[in-house]
């Protein structure tokens, strides 16, 4: 028996719980670095203080995205018109071969969780699997490119 997509979506909410406290620490110290006294400029081709500052907005910029996913994970979760076919915030059953995996568009993805060995992907539509499974329905299947070659992926279900 599938976990339920409630079950799916709190899988990957704790994910995202644990990775954003991750990134906001990571981005802690990118800030104190930017803003140490040890990385001022010491002569015009000390650049230390400059590269500190770019790492520091790339962790702020991660943080703020993981926080916006996290206020959509909260939002109640509304009625689609059309159930069928596969959009943001669909769960999809998804088979490759003989192996399953479960993926909950979301807005942004990049998100990994399991139930019971059960790998639970966040796929942003932008991804390529993602961008390739939109709109598809039970039953199609589809090819995603990928560095490695083709990958044929089949829609088991959509929820």
């Amino acid at each position: 028996m599938l976990p339920s997509k409630t079950e799916a979506r709190a899988a990957l909410r704790a994910a995202l719980e644990i990775e954003l406290g991750s990134v906001e620490r990571v981005a802690a110290m990118a800030r104190d670095e930017a803003s140490s006294a040890e990385t001022r400029q010491e002569g015009k081709y000390d650049t230390r203080a400059t590269e500190a500052s770019y790492l520091a907005r790339g962790q702020a910029e991660r943080v703020a995205s993981l926080r916006r996913l996290r206020a959509w994970f909260d939002l109640p979760e509304s009625r689609r018109e059309d159930p069928s076919g596969v959009a943001i915030g669909s769960l999809v059953i998804l088979l490759q071969g003989q192996q399953r995996t479960m993926a909950l568009v979301v807005p942004t993805g990049g998100l990994r969780a399991s139930i019971d060995a059960l790998p639970v992907l966040g796929i942003s539509p932008r991804a390529p699997l993602g961008a390739a499974m939109l709109g598809l329905e039970a039953g199609d299947a589809f090819e995603v490119r990928t560095p490695g070659g083709v990958q044929v992926w089949e829609v088991e279900a959509v929820v």
